[in-house]
């Protein structure tokens, strides 16, 4: 499945509710918050939750979010509004543009950006978030004792954001030995973030002052739970002990409290873990923590009616498609109770194209039930309006049915919607190697380099038709322009590694590495 992920929209969006801000110019603050107190910023707040749990553990500060996704935006003004948060306000639209608008420079203690989306392909870069631009802008913004506050699971993007932030002069990075925090125990944790920590994926956090920390900044914080590889201990049942109690008592979550235990399980300490499950329960925020949990018991005793318990609970707290769908996959791994997952797969059919598509391949990998998936790639069929709808079911239309005229409809219609040369790139690939047609595929080129901009996108183009068509006559004439077009040393370098590799051509590549230093 091809990856595409949210993008800003032109159209306006209108909700009456004052927490949300028609922010064309800069608002009075004060008057909107009816104080001065400290004004804190996320950036790209997806569903809220940090958001709402900031806000709800610092009623002294004020708090605004930026987002453009209407359907995140809607949620958290909706719960805002039921827990009567008056410290949060909540603007549409992209960060870059709106941040300059909205505030001073100076003016936020802090800012966060959690997750942002990496756009993972070269071909993408400009569509990422994070680039040396907006660390000046943040920079510029942020009070003499202010923070940035970054975290990604992608390993190339928090590099590549280290390097941005370590180069901006106004900001000094908190942990400048080891570069990133392996954990942050002074905030909360995304819905999101907690996703990645139960897959046992690995977490990226920076963070970044804007001035050298003279006492009055917030101070930097170290792992939230201690690490504890019990082989390494096992001769020192004392030192294993205590390591074990500080990592319970430092446990700020649900999610802290299932890593101590597993850890303890690991360690043969089941009857401790099973305590320190019963607190995690305890302490569970939402359906993913009690999902999760139910998941652990059950691997670590067999107690299959404990995990029912806690996976009824989980669907007591489910409050989307994606917590139902979750739910019943693990219930159906776990328990192996099909009907209930059937039960929840139901609950789960949402509005959301990208959704109902992770629903059926659930349906498809968890009931094998062929008829109910295109039932689900139907509906998603009829709500799709964006490039990404179609481009994203046209690939699961193919990949789970093998439909390759169903398939074909849908990239058509992607065809339509697209907006720019990197979307064209995107769906041609899909159409040369899913479907076969060279002659569809070429067209799409075309129409790709009469809207491509920059060196990335020709760049980009002459890589894929000569990798697909080894048309090297058409990739040198798109090469020639993408080194025309180039004005970073990054596109330089990426455009010698592409001659190099496609054409073998070590001249032309060490004339533009040349090219790339002298920019560096």
């Amino acid at each position: 499945m091809g990856l595409m992920t949210a993008r800003s929209s032109s159209a306006k969006f209108i909700v009456e509710d004052p927490r949300l801000l028609d922010a064309d110019e800069r608002p009075q603050w004060q008057s909107q918050f009816g104080n001065c107190q400290p004004i804190k910023l996320e950036i790209g707040f997806g569903v809220g939750d940090f958001l709402i749990a900031m806000a709800t553990r610092e009623p002294r500060r004020n708090f605004v979010g930026i987002d453009f996704s209407q359907n995140g935006i809607r949620k958290l003004l909706a719960r805002s509004k039921s827990l009567r948060l008056n410290n949060i306000r909540v603007v549409y639209g992209d960060a870059r543009e709106k941040i300059p608008l909205l505030f001073r420079d100076g003016e936020l203690a802090a800012v966060y950006v959690n997750f942002p989306d990496p756009w993972p392909k070269k071909r993408h870069f400009k569509r990422r978030l994070m680039k040396p631009a907006l660390a000046r802008l943040l920079a510029v913004k942020l009070t003499a004792t202010g923070r940035v506050y970054l975290a990604t699971d992608s390993e190339p993007y928090a590099l590549e954001m280290r390097e941005y932030f370590d180069a901006e002069p106004l900001l000094q990075n908190v942990n400048p030995a080891a570069g990133f925090f392996a954990d942050r125990d002074h905030l909360p944790k995304t819905k999101y973030e907690k996703s990645f920590i139960y897959a046992g994926d690995k977490i990226h956090y920076l963070e970044y002052s804007r001035s050298p920390d003279d006492g009055k900044a917030e101070k930097p914080r170290g792992d939230a739970v201690a690490t504890v590889s019990a082989p390494a201990i096992k001769n020192d049942v004392a030192r294993r002990t205590k390591n074990f109690r500080d990592a319970e008592a430092k446990a700020k979550d649900a999610c802290d409290l299932k890593r101590v235990g597993d850890d303890l399980v690991d360690a043969g300490e089941k009857q401790w873990a099973k305590k320190v499950y019963r607190k995690a329960a305890d302490a569970a925020e939402d359906s993913l923590d009690l999902n999760w949990l139910a998941y652990s018991v059950a691997a670590a005793f067999g107690d299959k009616e404990w995990a029912a318990r806690l996976y009824r609970q989980a669907e007591g707290r489910a409050d989307d498609g994606l917590d139902f769908n979750w739910l019943a996959f693990g219930i159906a791994e776990t328990l192996g109770d099909k009907d209930w997952a059937a039960r929840l797969f139901r609950q789960a059919e949402s509005e959301n194209v990208r959704e109902l598509c992770d629903l059926a391949d659930s349906i498809f990998a968890v009931l094998g039930d062929r008829r109910w998936g295109i039932k689900i790639f139907r509906k998603a069929e009829e709500m799709a309006a964006e490039f990404s709808d179609f481009y994203e079911l046209a690939d699961c239309v193919y990949l789970k049915l093998g439909d390759k005229d169903w398939a074909a409809r849908l990239y058509r219609q992607a065809e339509d919607k697209a907006e720019d040369s990197s979307d064209l790139h995107s769906l041609v690939e899909c159409i040369y190697g899913n479907l076969g047609d060279a002659e569809w595929a070429k067209n799409v080129y075309r129409n790709a380099e009469s809207l491509a901009r920059d060196s990335g996108d020709f760049r980009g183009l002459a890589d894929s038709l000569y990798e697909n068509f080894g048309d090297a006559e058409w990739a040198t004439r798109l090469y020639k322009v993408a080194e025309g077009k180039a004005a970073e040393g990054y596109e330089l370098r990426w455009l010698a590694e592409s001659l190099r590799k496609n054409f073998g051509n070590a001249e032309w590549a060490r004339r533009v590495d040349g090219r790339a230093k002298s920019k560096a």
